[in-house]
């Protein structure tokens, strides 16, 4: 019986994605069909546990404890089931209002439209990262636009920079309240219609006002967010090798998740890539002081008022991924523990509906990571002690159980998340990041206030030139492994000893489970093992027709492959070479000329070239361009290659 169960939960979801066309009813059924089998499941372990006898015995406590974080477990998938049973794409309701929008202007003129301030926030990024953020958004198309650099590091360069270019800088006296405290200062020296937020590493599109500034033609709307889209491989894709074949580790919520919450009326702001009605921040005295994720709490702010939250699925910004583990821990703990002070200060907020409590609560900081580091232990706590996970029960009812039920989910995951998802490497990520943040969640829990706001270090500052084991991951996953494979060891002398049927089938289970954590352990390994960064200037990729000068006077088309502020690759069109001779200037397409220093031959007829130092004009041209939103990054995959992805996982494992 528990293999034509496991049949149906495989059978199910695939005979589903084969016969429906994609669509929110095919996600529907899918996740009907996970709720059919995870309900099943979960009557099943409810009604087989043994609530009365032997109570007290420590086996009867560890089987209590199993069930109590299964039950934990089973809600936060559930939460996160209904957060993907349903998606949004507000694209063509943005084309609509850009339209209106450009209409009114046409017609009215620039009295007819919102004005727009873009506030840059910064406290101590260099000049490699804060420049292309300046020049991206002083090159915004949009009539009725200013923007402010929000300087919490009162750096004079940067006030230099800022006055060459044109832009207006603001630095306070003292760094109160940290980046919610630095944009509620720029609000009182500022006064445009609409707020649009850049953290520094992000460089905005030239049509981003233009794309959001139309949905504010709704009264109602006091926020739109829109995804943090990156440039650069993050920690998780560069450590792995994987940065051309696997999106970064934030594509599966902004992609996804967050359309799937925009449905449900619970979007809420991630902080940079916003736009903000200043009317509504006013109404909420400015972003939150009292949480280090303010972006969240001014969301619930603005549910409480009655502003709506949406989300618009199309990147108007690219920008910096964590280029470390180390950057990426920073981060992911202060959304942590950020989460958790929300929770806190939500419990005392009128104005709430039980949908907005329910999703704006952290169930998955809570749950997530420390259950991926309690299912390591089961089978640890097994073989070392021969306490069972599970009361007494036959192979074959597991299998129609639980593993039909983790049948479906994986099988019904694999076509929700559109690509996004991938069995056994999302969750040996979530295992790798439980080590760093589970520890700090229980703390939060424990202390939810008094740990201050962290920058996350990025550009220069956050690069490292070898590899660097990144010891608060690889000590605990290392051990761990070692375990696994003693316990594997052990498996299989048992099996070979074991007489009955039944008693085979478990050890077959567990078998099963220990190559799972082990597969899950390598993969942690790998990330814990940082590699050295390739680039400081990152490249967008063109494929653009563009000219060459030589020094002799002479010109020559070629395709602008890619290019960033310190370089371009090149190769020659219509079947001609490039001449011997050094090369004095690139023209882009748009006529700006690029002094060129030096030029070396890649493979084939592909030119490398480099630039000479350039003014802040030819700067400015050069991120107008490369950054405008018309091309990709080339260093981001243009489209997830899953087997590509393992390959390269296993082909790093092999050089480690």
């Amino acid at each position: 019986m528990g293999a034509e169960v496991l049949f149906l939960a495989i059978a199910l979801p695939v005979a589903i994605t084969l016969l429906l066309p994609r669509s929110n009813w095919r996600r529907l059924l899918l996740v009907g069909t996970i709720f059919i089998f995870g309900l099943r499941y979960l009557w099943w372990r409810l009604e087989t546990f043994p609530w009365t006898s032997d109570q007290w015995s420590a086996e009867w406590i560890w089987w209590v404890v199993v069930l109590a974080i299964e039950l934990a477990v089973i809600l936060e998938v559930t939460l996160f089931l209904l957060s993907v049973g349903w998606l949004t794409d507000r694209r063509n309701q943005a084309d609509i209002a850009e339209a209106q929008l450009r209409e009114r202007y046409a017609i009215h003129g620039i009295d007819a439209i919102p004005s727009v301030d873009v506030f840059i926030t910064s406290y101590n990024e260099g000049s490699e990262v804060l420049e292309k953020s300046i020049l991206g958004a002083s090159s915004i198309d949009y009539p009725k636009i200013r923007v402010w650099v929000l300087d919490d590091g009162k750096r004079a360069w940067l006030q230099r920079f800022c006055d060459d270019a044109g832009i207006d800088y603001i630095a306070r006296a003292s760094n109160t309240g940290a980046k919610a405290g630095n944009i509620n200062h720029a609000l009182q020296q500022s006064e445009g219609d609409l707020v649009m937020l850049m953290d520094a590493d992000f460089v905005a599109y030239r049509n981003s006002a233009w794309r959001t500034a139309g949905l504010f033609a709704d009264p109602r709307i006091g926020t739109v967010q829109t995804p943090q889209n990156f440039f650069n491989p993050d920690a998780i894709q560069h450590n792995l090798g994987i940065a051309s074949s696997w999106c970064d580790e934030q594509s599966f919520f902004f992609r996804l998740i967050a359309r799937g919450r925009d449905a449900l009326g619970v979007a809420f702001c991630c902080g940079s890539c916003s736009v903000h009605r200043r009317k509504a921040l006013m109404e909420s005295n400015g972003f939150p002081t009292d949480s280090i994720t303010e972006d969240i709490l001014l969301t619930i702010n603005f549910c409480r008022l009655g502003w709506k939250t949406i989300y618009l699925a199309e990147p108007i910004s690219t920008g910096l991924a964590a280029e470390t583990l180390d950057s990426f821990f920073i981060q992911r703990k202060r959304w942590g523990r950020g989460g958790i002070q929300v929770a806190c200060l939500m419990l005392g907020r009128k104005g709430l509906n039980w949908i907005q409590r329910i999703f704006f609560f952290p169930y998955s900081w809570i749950t997530q990571y420390n259950s991926r580091l309690f299912f390591q232990i089961v089978p640890i706590v097994f073989f070392f002690s021969g306490m069972a996970p599970l009361p007494e029960v036959e192979a074959g009812t597991i299998l129609s159980y639980q593993a039909s039920f983790l049948a479906s989910m994986i099988v019904s995951m694999v076509v929700l998340s559109e690509g996004y998802y991938m069995p056994v490497f999302n969750e040996a990520v979530s295992l790798f990041a439980a080590f760093e943040l589970a520890p700090e969640i229980l703390a939060a829990l424990a202390k939810p206030f008094g740990k201050g706001f962290a920058v996350t270090p990025k550009g220069n500052d956050s690069l490292s030139g070898s590899i660097l084991p990144y010891q608060q991951t690889l000590v605990p996953t290392s051990v761990l492994l070692v375990l696994n494979i003693l316990i594997l060891w052990r498996i299989l002398f048992a099996i070979g000893d074991s007489v009955s049927e039944s008693s085979t089938g478990l050890l077959a289970y567990g078998f099963l489970w220990c190559v799972f954590n082990i597969v899950l352990l390598v993969i942690s390994v790998l990330l814990s093992l940082q590699r050295p960064q390739p680039r400081l200037e990152h490249r967008m990729l063109i494929n653009r027709l563009a000219h060459v000068r030589n020094q002799d006077g002479s010109i020559v088309d070629a395709r602008l492959i890619d290019l960033s502020l310190t370089g371009a690759l090149i190769e020659p069109v219509h079947n001609v070479s490039f001449s011997g001779d050094p090369i004095q200037m690139l023209e882009l397409e748009t006529g700006l000329m690029v002094p060129v220093s030096q030029q070396w031959k890649r493979r084939g007829e592909l030119l490398a070239l480099n630039f000479a130092e350039l003014d802040l004009a030819t700067k400015k041209g050069v991120v107008a361009y490369a950054f405008s939103g018309a091309f990709k990054s080339s260093e981001q995959p243009q489209q997830i290659d899953l087997g590509k992805t393992i390959r390269q996982v296993m082909a790093q494992a092999a050089r480690a």
